[in-house]
């Protein structure tokens, strides 16, 4: 779900990968304000989503499944920062990319073999 969100639409205006550039690219942009923050949250679940594999390695499952919900936790604010009609423009690339977040870290959470 994650990597398919990149070549999903956003509005007809852009791409989910055009989206990702978008936001790494406006954390170095942005000056230490509030906004900074968010933008850190954004991209840092981006890492650890991307990097999933290789810290699942060297991680207990839960604590990375608990990173990637915190991370889809902290996503979620654009839902109750916009309002219904703004969000339709995110449509579906964000929230394919939103769910899969959730999606992933329920698995790793529900799976027993990573119960270490």
């Amino acid at each position: 779900m994650y990597a398919v969100s990149f070549i999903l639409p956003m509005g007809g205006e852009m791409w989910g990968y055009e989206a990702f550039w978008h936001f790494f690219e406006e954390f170095f942009d942005v000056t230490l304000e509030v906004d900074s923050i968010w933008f850190l949250a954004i991209n840092l679940s981006n890492v650890i989503m991307i990097a999933s594999p290789f810290i699942l390695s060297r991680v207990n499952g839960r604590a990375l499944a608990t990173l990637l919900l915190i991370g889809g936790i902290s996503n979620s604010r654009f839902l109750w920062e916009y309002d219904a009609d703004d969000l339709m423009d995110f449509f579906p690339a964000y929230f394919v990319w939103l769910l899969s977040f959730f999606v992933t870290g329920v698995a790793l959470w529900r799976t027993p073999a990573l119960r270490r």
